[in-house]
Order: C-alpha cells, then structure tokens, then sequence
C-alpha cells in the first residue's frame, strides 16, 4: 500500500474537504440532496401528524450530518429525533438518541475536552433507560471517555 505524504494525510483527517477525492466530492453533493429530502419528509410528516416517520427523518439527517463530520449539526436533529420518541413513547428510539448525542458530544470533546460532560451525561441517560445490549454499550463509551479525561479507575469500571 502507497504511503500519503504527511500533509495529505492531515488535510483528509480535519474534516474540511481540502483533500477530497473526486468521490468524497460526490458523496458530499449527494449527501446535500438527502439532506434537503430529509427536511422536506420531517416537515410534510410533522404536518400530516405522522410522528415516528418524522422522527426518523430526523434521526437519518443526523446520521447524514454525521457523516459529512458536522457533529453539532447531528445533534440538533438528534434533539429533535429524541423529542418525537418521547412525545410517542418510543423508549427504543430514546435510548438511540441519548446514545447518538453521546457520541457526537464525544467526538466534540477530542477538540474540545469540556463537551466530554454532556457526552457524560447523555450516555448516563441512555444507561438507565436501555436494554442489556444498551446498558453494554453505554458502559463502553462512558469508559472510553473517562480513560479520555485521565479518571482511570471510573474507566475500568465502566470499560
């Protein structure tokens, strides 16, 4: 495998598409178009009174925002994503949002250390309303991140 010189490797790495190839490039346009399909699902779903769907419309613009590395952007669907799931009742899908928030507010704090508290939070949040896969996966993340932050022994414990 040919090796990236330095400088490439870095651009790819800080998410601001200076070094896209002509596929990323697609991808990103394509992404845009869903995007915009997205928020037209959500709105026609919040006005025809279909929750659930206007709820994943919002989880799959945040899954779309996450990809394109515009984290912040993620979570406010995921905020909107997990408003609808508690306004129905959906706790499976409030379990997923909390965990959604968590990783994009841990994905903040490798930049930011002070957003890894609200990814603490919301990954605290998801632990105590998940099933055993979830309660699982918090425990990791939550272990990740205090190994993150130089608190060991609340790491070993989780991870």
């Amino acid at each position: 495998m040919e090796k990236q010189p330095k400088l490439e490797r870095n651009l790819m790495k800080d998410n601001t598409g200076l070094a896209m190839s002509y596929t990323d490039s697609y991808n990103r346009i394509a992404a845009s178009k869903r995007l915009k399909d997205y928020n037209i699902l959500a709105f026609a779903c919040k006005r025809a009174g279909k929750s659930r769907d206007e709820g994943r419309a919002y989880y799959s613009t945040g899954v779309l925002y996450d990809n394109l590395g515009k984290f912040k952007e993620a979570i406010d669907q995921y905020q909107k994503f997990l408003q609808v799931c508690r306004a129905i009742g959906d706790v499976h899908g409030e379990a997923l949002a909390y965990n959604c928030i968590g990783v994009d507010f841990m994905k903040l704090g490798e930049l930011d250390p002070s957003c890894y508290g609200e990814a603490i939070n919301y990954h605290m949040k998801h632990k105590e309303i998940a099933d055993v896969a979830g309660k699982f996966l918090a425990h990791i993340n939550l272990g990740i991140i205090f190994n993150s932050i130089g608190e060991y022994e609340k790491s070993s414990i989780n991870h």
